[in-house]
């Protein structure tokens, strides 16, 4: 029943965004657009794609230290099938799906896969909203990018900093954090303690010598690449007219966009967010939406060509995953208290 609600709530989500974003649209105008499109730049955006993957499985070995003996390329292939499930399944599910593929390969199991992830999304976050508050002094943002990157922003730095201070004291700084947070309603759950503990588990790799410049070397590189083919899709339409501060703010406004629960792969949400902030660029909702919808469709067509081949390669099939990965429970209090950081 819950997963029927909040596939049906995504739904609602997605549509309502979709309505917003093409309310206004000139078919006509949306039809020259692709018809006049430059096509040839699709080829540059294929690679760009592919080497940030590649980047984000670098870093996410390095992550693993000191179990970072599994192949970069066996890495890759997981990162593209944990995409390739996040576009056709509901609640990120091929992050579950990452965490339960690699577990398999790390003597930290499970839980040590858990607490890459984290900070994987914790690094993530960060990129987005020092790339934002970069933007800030050249652009006109709109209140609600503005607000809510200085709000993120605020959030991930003040918790980085008190997690990095908490992660050096190991236990002692969950337990420490435990008894503020624990008496909270909705926070004393034992599943996010378990969480906690994984989290620490992973910033504490960030301490070991060469990891951290390197992990922000390849996030550096792979935000440079998303930035990128934010740009590639301007080319693409025809657009390079616009500065390269366009394709940063849409990038920064699909990232935030990403984070509303709505369809596998963000459908509608993308969208708008991309409109909204092309707008401020004074593009029309019809360009605006042809150029998110091309870019969108585009890139989720890549990396599920990609994941498919993953799968193929690693010799894995769909009934398998989800059924091992997705439909069972993985998170065990065995597999968390397995975690890389005990």
């Amino acid at each position: 029943m819950k997963r029927r609600l909040r596939l049906l709530g995504g739904i609602a989500v997605s549509l309502v965004f979709l309505y917003l974003a093409m309310r206004d649209i000139q078919w006509d105008e949306l039809w020259r657009l692709f018809q006049t499109a430059s096509y040839l730049y699709l080829i540059p955006a294929l690679i760009v794609i592919v080497a940030i993957n590649w980047f984000r499985a670098y870093r996410w070995r390095l992550l693993m230290h000191p179990d970072d003996h599994v192949p970069l390329a066996r890495i890759f292939w997981i990162v593209n099938i944990g995409y390739l499930f996040n576009n056709i399944l509901p609640a990120k599910a091929g992050e579950v799906v990452r965490g339960y593929l690699i577990g398999r390969e790390i003597a930290g199991g499970l839980g040590q896969a858990v607490s890459t992830l984290l900070i994987e999304r914790l690094l993530d976050v960060l990129a987005v909203v020092v790339i934002l508050v970069g933007l800030i002094p050249f652009v006109d943002v709109a209140p609600w990018l503005a607000q809510g990157g200085l709000l993120f922003g605020a959030a991930a730095i003040v918790g980085t900093v008190a997690l990095l201070v908490l992660a050096r004291y190991g236990d002692r700084g969950v337990d420490w954090l435990w008894r503020i947070v624990g008496r909270l309603p909705l926070v004393g759950d034992v599943r996010l303690k378990r969480a906690l503990h994984n989290l620490m588990g992973g910033l504490r790799v960030l301490g070991v010598r060469g990891i951290l410049p390197r992990v922000i070397a390849s996030s550096i590189v792979v935000w440079a690449g998303y930035g990128a083919t934010s740009y590639l899709f301007l080319a693409v339409f025809r657009m390079t007219d616009l500065p390269i501060s366009a394709a940063l703010l849409v990038l920064c406004a699909t990232g935030f966009g990403m984070m509303v629960p709505a369809l596998p792969g963000g459908m509608g949400v993308y969208e708008w967010a991309a409109v909204q902030a092309l707008a401020m660029y004074g593009v029309g909702q019809s360009a605006a939406f042809g150029y998110a919808l091309g870019m969108h469709v585009f890139t989720i067509v890549v990396l599920n060509l990609l994941g498919l081949t993953g799968m193929i390669v690693e010799g894995l099939s769909y009934g398998a995953i989800r059924s091992e990965a997705i439909e069972t429970p993985v998170m065990t209090g065995a597999d968390a208290g397995g975690s890389g950081g005990s």
